[in-house]
């Protein structure tokens, strides 16, 4: 990477290859978003780039940037101009925290980490007594149990999703019941606004 070139390119809107990847409470991947960065700086030790949609900002090291590319297509003359990054590293999004991992080559992406989800067999009440409902629906989240037979639908075509909550071990834990004529798993839908 020709450092003096980058220097160039402060104020330009970049893409980032690979792009950064967004993962939600417990680790589970999100769908792409191909935001434009922004160049705010270059130092002798890195490229400082911030997302102006998200709020996340870092400091890419030099060992970071692969190359920069122009993106003609996207630039105004005498106004906005568009790259994109190539990197060495895998961008990661999850809450408040930014964090990174090597990529193997250059833009290529790197899959997050996978996330277990462990099973807790509970009975009909477990879901209020432990307060689990009650902090869900306080989140505007109706709660129900679901037939095993039944929750492909429920998630693939209704909207629901499966309740995936943090033990008190920091382990993402969803919730079974053992029931007739099968058993049952905890689900939950946001609530029309």
């Amino acid at each position: 990477m020709n450092w003096d070139l980058i220097k160039k390119n402060v104020g330009y809107r970049v893409q980032l290859e690979p792009v950064a990847i967004r993962l939600d409470e417990i680790g589970r991947e999100l769908p792409l978003q191909n935001d434009d960065w922004l160049i705010q700086e270059v130092t002798a030790t890195g490229v400082r780039i911030s997302n102006p949609n998200s709020g996340y900002a870092t400091t890419l090291g030099k060992d970071h940037v692969h190359h920069f590319t122009s993106n003609p297509d996207r630039s105004i003359d005498g106004g906005l101009q568009y790259g994109f990054l190539t990197l060495h590293i895998q961008i990661f999004l999850q809450g408040n925290d930014l964090f990174v991992r090597p990529c193997t080559r250059p833009g290529e992406p790197v899959q997050p980490q996978p996330v277990n989800i462990a099973q807790k067999w509970v009975d009909f009440r477990y879901p209020t007594d432990s307060g689990i409902q009650a902090n869900l629906e306080s989140l505007g989240y109706r709660v129900a149990w679901c037939f095993e037979s039944r929750l492909a639908r429920k998630v693939e075509f209704e909207g629901w999703e499966v309740v995936v909550e943090m033990d008190r071990h920091g382990m993402p834990t969803s919730f079974h019941l053992k029931d007739n004529p099968e058993n049952q798993v905890l689900i939950k839908t946001r609530l029309p606004a």
